[in-house]
């Protein structure tokens, strides 16, 4: 018969358990951070495990002990590039955001689209997005993510504008502004044609209040 752990021993093992599960936790933030860059910086063909796991300073199993395949760390890397950690939080519930509600209401948009702006001119989001968007044309289960995206997208969009205008827009008005606030336009508009990130805010801020009204 095994005799029961002293009270000491259970706690070494609940440390051991925890500082296991803190560095695991590390390693995989490590990982989609080094996916992000990578994946942001030579797409999705042009990236391959094995760069990731020499940026990431691991082995290439210690990624797969976390992630079934490449498409996966992609996902993975998309959802950490939006928020901007692997905390299960979206977007919209995080703390900066939920803060426009206490904002006057004439501040909230502006404040918001800045909080957008961030987002978009960061490079992750837009680069990232970009890898999703090669990948998905040879492969439909990436197609179905990127469209599971886009509809999230949208739904996260409208609880946006719900905070930052104090009430709803159309379904059709949505569409509209979903199409005009998108990683895509922001893109075209800051490389194509030369906008900086506070003309697209201050452009955006005017353009849906006047939809708006």
């Amino acid at each position: 018969m095994t005799p029961p752990s002293s009270p000491a021993t259970a706690k070494t093992r609940r440390y051991s358990s925890t500082r296991r599960a803190r560095q695991a936790a590390q390693t995989r933030a490590d990982v989609l951070l080094a996916a992000i860059r990578l994946f942001g910086r030579s797409g999705w063909t042009g990236t391959t495990l094995a760069a990731i796991a020499a940026e990431a300073g691991v082995a290439v199993e210690t990624i797969y002990a976390s992630f079934t395949s490449k498409k996966e760390l992609l996902r993975a890397a998309m959802d950490m590039a939006i928020v901007g950690d692997a905390q299960p939080v979206p977007l919209i519930q995080r703390e900066e955001f939920q803060q426009l509600r206490q904002l006057p209401a004439a501040q909230r948009l502006p404040a918001g689209l800045h909080l957008v702006g961030e987002l978009f001119d960061g490079g992750h989001v837009t680069a990232v997005w970009s890898a999703m968007l090669e990948a998905a044309a040879s492969d439909q289960e990436v197609t179905r993510w990127c469209a599971e995206l886009e509809n999230g997208r949208r739904e996260t969009l409208s609880e946006f504008l719900h905070i930052v205008l104090d009430g709803s827009v159309t379904e059709p008005m949505l569409d509209v502004l979903w199409v005009l606030i998108s990683p895509d336009a922001y893109t075209r508009l800051t490389t194509r044609r030369g906008w900086s990130r506070s003309r697209w805010e201050e452009t955006m801020t005017e353009v849906i209040r006047q939809l708006a009204t």
